[in-house]
């Protein structure tokens, strides 16, 4: 059970509790306002909440009395607070000072200070007319697309921190276990600064003491400018060919995909990535899972996956231990996106080269330097150049991007060149042409590269060791209809000291709702024992998110079969995989699978293989990750599941017993991504930095009455960077009751409802029915209120017991105009 927020001015409610202890008074006509003699002669006001609106934007809601007769008083402190966003901060203070200080202003008092108001009747609303240029805030000429945007509602801490901790063990031939691992990483924001970090512990890789550090950096960001600046391990990327670069040193880096690294997968150049972390990746062909490996973090070599995947869809699905997931086309490293007209990227780092990278990274004295730089020329054409050098190495490369208007279609060509293990060079060039046609929509692509082994660049020496290699992949895909189309391609791919790869393909896919499949022949001449064969492919639904695969190719003599169940990001989800496969002679089953607690995420993985059936357990291990973390901010402190980058935290407010915090894009049937509860503020740490977002909220178990608030935050995530929510307040009591006069009901009364010892109430205006019947809520147990009324000259104050219910009935109060006492 959720509770919801209580909003409105009269609730017709009849639950019956003690009355709480009433007075009644006599006050003075309101400051501001015409002094009422009789209430039948003189109307009173109605008090309500208008909108603030300038410009089609509406900045909020101004309390106002309005009388009968059409004149308007504003509530200052509300008004204020309203126009602030309107005026420069001198003239916040000056339009301040001017304006009369009394509660109740009127129009002439406004723009006496400068700021000329008019109430609109038919609208409801109080548009801004006009405001003097010396209090005016400075405004940008241009279409301002931010203007219709959802603002946001809730600013990041000033001071915010995360620590995600990861376990991981395992046990080789179901034998001795070995020794555990333990990973750190975190971040620390401090106002705009961020220093990331990230470590661990491990015998099996760190030695001697076992504590090894992978990367500390400080980071600091212009997101107007997108514009990264670091400081440390440097990470900074380059063109295609030279790939990016690591340096013990600072880097600045500008373009749309600089904040776009919080996935696990870091681009290396020549068709090389880095994992940061220990993962599962698989390779999916038109979005079904064909091959699924289990990586530890280091790099790799994609150029033998591109080899036998080329040409078909291909596309890489990685989940690391954290849980974080990421998916890219094969060609997504090598492929630079063209710029607008005058759209510019570039990045430059310089630093010392490290002697290696990964595990406690150290750096040589050999200093270097990277640079590149892009710019769109036109809408067709796009340029940039890169340079590295250091002590032994120095590479300089260059790349465009054309459409040219006399051939359809687009190319990226690159060109660079080394010295320093002789003289290298390297050479890229893609096509690409996207069509239509009678049968409907089709494409055309070639891609080709070539280096030669004495290429390198910087970093080259601490990764891979250089050799000749070639690559050359063309496919050609035609729709059909609209469940059917074919795929024909070929791959070429060499590289010194192994070898060649070659083979054409030809396949027919068929997509229903049921199912999907695909049937082929392939030609090859490569390392497998067959030149010919068939291969065919069948995925089959089982469910939302269960799917069943099998794949078997005759000519690599490899069958395997699959199902799946993915998981989501809410508590208690989970998913699987189990797989079965005959490679070659080797049999082997696998299975793995994925689990989403409230405080932490786990992802076990079981493998066995043999050569042959009885044999199938002759290799057999097994391996579980567990990951949680512990984060901080605004003085709350959360347990929850691995951070990848921003977090948010959510507690109930300290006044209220029981309720929990929840969050999660949607809270419907228990489907929440977060709770709070005995280890602290519920912890959500699935926030993507610089991109607007919502947070919702509501709390669990909460008793009738409790206001949460609106129920959704809208964010602008920094980098890194942490949120703290208190839900609901104490403020939970609705006091409903009867207003009467000696001689019968006050029908139709209004006035203002403020609170003499509760700090933290607003006032809001005060109503009676027809009948005299009124409601006021988000009152606090422990608290007095009072009630002046317009027109009757009178108030009255409610006291609310400590130990009152959600519903506090007041019964019949009476009232008199001279300030007599009330029974």
């Amino acid at each position: 059970m959720y509770g919801h927020c209580i909003s409105g001015a009269m609730l017709l409610l009849s639950n019956a509790v003690a009355p709480s202890v009433v007075s009644a008074q006599s006050v003075p006509p309101e400051q501001g306002g015409p002094a009422i003699e009789d209430r039948a002669e003189q109307p009173a006001p109605t008090q309500l909440l208008l909108p603030l609106v300038r410009g089609g934007r509406v900045y909020g809601d101004v309390l106002v009395d309005l009388y009968l007769d059409g004149r308007i008083l504003y509530n200052r402190a509300s008004l204020i607070e309203k126009l602030e966003p309107l005026l420069s901060p001198d003239g916040y203070a000056l339009f301040e000072e001017n304006l009369i200080d009394r509660p109740k202003l009127t129009p002439q008092d406004v723009a006496a200070a400068g700021i000329d108001l008019r109430y609109n009747s038919s609208q409801l609303e109080i548009s801004v007319e006009r405001i003097d240029g010396s209090l005016a805030v400075l405004q940008s000429l241009g279409f301002d697309r931010v203007a219709d945007e959802v603002p946001i509602t809730l600013e990041p801490s000033g001071t915010s921190a995360y620590l995600n901790v990861f376990g991981d063990f395992g046990v080789d031939n179901f034998g001795s276990p070995l020794a555990p691992g333990i990973l750190f990483d975190g971040a620390l924001r401090a106002r705009d600064i961020v220093l990331e970090f990230e470590g661990g512990y491990d015998e099996n890789i760190a030695g001697g003491s076992g504590f090894y550090r992978r990367s500390v950096r400080a980071i600091y960001d212009e997101p107007e400018e997108s514009r990264r600046w670091s400081a440390g391990d440097v990470q900074v990327a380059g063109l295609s060919q030279l790939g990016g670069i690591f340096l013990g040193g600072i880097g600045v880096q500008k373009g749309r995909r600089v904040f776009n690294d919080s996935g696990p997968i870091t681009e290396l150049g020549g068709q090389q990535i880095l994992l940061e972390r220990d993962a599962t990746l698989e390779v999916l062909i038109d979005g079904r899972q064909v091959d699924l490996l289990q990586l530890t973090a280091g790099p790799y070599d994609l150029a033998q996956l591109r080899a036998q995947y080329g040409g078909r869809n291909a596309q890489l699905f990685v989940t690391d231990a954290a849980g974080r997931r990421q998916i890219t086309s094969f060609d997504t490293f090598l492929d630079p996106n063209a710029l607008a007209p005058g759209e510019t990227e570039y990045g430059a780092a310089i630093g010392f080269i490290p002697v290696g990278f990964g595990i406690n990274p150290t750096y040589s004295s050999d200093p270097a330097l990277s640079a590149y730089y892009r710019r769109g020329i036109s809408n067709r054409f796009t340029v940039g150049g890169a340079v590295q050098a250091s002590q032994d190495v120095q590479v300089i490369g260059t790349e465009m991007i054309v459409s040219p208007r006399s051939i359809p279609g687009r190319f990226e060509l690159g060109l660079a060149a080394s010295l320093g293990q002789g003289t290298g060079y390297a050479a890229e060039i893609r096509y690409s042409h996207q069509f239509e046609n009678s049968l409907g929509s089709g494409q055309i692509s070639l891609n080709g590269e070539y280096r030669n082994a004495n290429f390198v660049t910087v970093n080259d020496g601490i990764f891979f060791n250089r050799a000749d290699s070639f690559f050359l992949n063309g496919n050609f895909s035609q729709r059909i209809d609209e469940r059917s189309s074919i795929v024909v391609g070929a791959n070429w791919f060499e590289r010194g000291g192994t070898r060649a790869n070659r083979s054409i393909f030809a396949d027919f896919v068929r997509s229903t709702r049921r199912f999907r499949f695909s049937v082929g022949v392939e030609y090859g001449d490569d390392f497998f024992r067959r030149n010919f064969g068939v291969r065919a492919t069948i995925s089959i639904p089982l469910g939302r998110s269960v799917r069943a695969d099998a794949n078997y190719s005759s000519r690599r003599d490899d069958a395997r079969a699959s199902i799946s169940k993915g998981f989501e990001n809410t508590v208690g989800s989970w998913g699987y995989d189990v797989i079965m496969r005959s490679s070659q002679g080797i049999q082997g089953v696998e299975a793995s699978a994925s689990y989403v607690a409230n405080r932490f995420f786990a992802r076990g993985f079981v493998a066995s293989s043999g050569n042959g059936i009885g044999n199938i357990t002759d290799a057999r291990s097994a391996r579980l990750q567990i990951g949680t973390a512990l984060a901080f901010a605004d003085g709350v402190v959360g347990i929850g599941r691995p951070i990848s980058d921003s977090f948010v935290l959510a507690r109930a407010n300290s006044d209220l017993e029981g309720p929990r915090a929840t969050l999660g894009r949607t809270l419907g049937a228990g489907r929440s991504e977060a709770l709070s509860g005995p280890l602290g503020a519920a912890l959500n740490g699935n926030l993507s930095s610089y991109n607007r977002q919502s947070i919702i909220y509501d709390l669990a178990d909460a008793p009738a009455g409790v206001d949460i608030g609106t129920g959704v935050e809208t964010v602008l995530p920094p980098y890194r960077s942490g949120y703290s929510i208190v839900i609901g307040s104490g403020a939970s009591v609705t006091a409903i009751g009867f207003l009467s006069y000696p001689d019968g009901r006050a029908e139709l009364l209004s006035g203002t409802v403020m609170s003499i010892d509760d700090a933290e109430f607003v006032d809001q205006p005060f109503f009676t029915n027809s009948t005299g019947r009124f409601a006021i809520v988000g009152l606090r147990p422990g608290y007095t209120y009072q009630i002046d009324l317009f027109g009757a000259e009178a108030s009255f104050t409610v006291e609310v017991p400590d130990n009152s219910d959600p519903i506090l009935q007041l019964n019949e109060i009476y009232i008199t105009p001279e300030g007599g006492e009330e029974e």
